[in-house]
């Protein structure tokens, strides 16, 4: 985060969507979840615009990553279904920009953490 008086330039993650029908290429589990990574510029906390958009795949249950492509995952956020298949899930090179969340109490964590430091629950 990077703050001159009232401006400030920062980097957030959203989660866009679920891929209930698409198994993992790692654990062949059937539960990835689709973020959005992004940068952006804000004048008293109000975004005025996004770059450096980028979309990924998450497994749920082991935790790969999987980078997917700009145009898929804009169709995603605006609702169209179906867009991804197996061989569009590339294994991510650049898994140190998304963050870890808790999936009981939602408060971000680090990858390598066992249990939730705030709430208890074990981590997959």
């Amino acid at each position: 985060m990077f703050f001159i008086g009232i401006f400030g330039i920062e980097s957030k993650q959203k989660e866009i969507g679920m891929l209930e029908d698409l198994g993992c290429k790692s654990c062949s589990r059937k539960s990835l979840k689709i973020i959005k990574v992004y940068n952006y510029f804000h004048f008293f906390f109000i975004p005025l615009f996004k770059w450096n958009k980028s979309y990924y795949a998450v497994c749920k249950t082991c935790g790969a990553i999987y980078d997917i492509p700009r145009e898929k995952g804009e169709g995603i956020e605006k609702g169209y279904k179906d867009l991804i298949n197996y061989w569009d899930l590339k294994f991510s090179e650049h898994s140190e920009s998304i963050q870890h969340t808790c999936e009981k109490c939602g408060k971000k964590l680090e990858q390598n953490f066992l249990y939730c430091p705030y709430c208890g629950e074990k981590q997959r």
